[in-house]
């Protein structure tokens, strides 16, 4: 009775602790692939603010662009996306393309987010918000034209 005891506990712990292994690996998993994405309260602040406020930001005019022929200007403008072939480029695990403009976030926006300490930034590019590892330049996440309010 002692030996049939022993063999059913020994086989329950066989059989019960890679299963509990296995879902602390996969916790743990989950937890670091969380480090490199918005979390969903990111991702809903984000959406609400551009679709609450209009988002205007400062760009540069051309000579060519200029009505005064002064050289460079700055003027409000609307965000008007990026080019077809940049924006092809612009994907998770990719870096951003060299020379791209960045903006950084409204500062009301930026103040209402929690602040992060994981070596990631957000920033504006083109319509989208994307969070971008800030050693590799590689980007993590991705809000598609959420400057747009959709």
């Amino acid at each position: 009775m002692r030996k049939i005891s022993f063999a059913i506990i020994a086989l329950s712990l066989i059989f019960t602790g890679p299963v509990v292994f296995a879902e602390e690996v996969v916790t743990a998993v989950v937890k670091e692939g969380m480090k490199g994405a918005f979390n969903e309260l990111e991702r809903q602040t984000i959406k609400k603010y551009f679709k609450e406020n209009e988002y205007v930001h400062y760009v540069e005019e051309d000579e060519s662009q200029s009505h005064k022929g002064k050289g460079k200007n700055k003027s409000k403008g609307k965000s008007k996306g990026l080019p077809p072939g940049i924006a092809m480029n612009l994907e998770r695990g990719k870096p951003l393309p060299p020379g791209i403009a960045k903006r950084d976030l409204p500062k009301d926006l930026n103040h209402s987010l929690p602040d992060r300490h994981d070596g990631y930034e957000r920033t504006v590019v083109g319509n989208d918000v994307v969070l971008v590892e800030i050693d590799t330049g590689n980007i993590a996440d991705i809000i598609t034209d959420a400057v747009l309010g959709i």
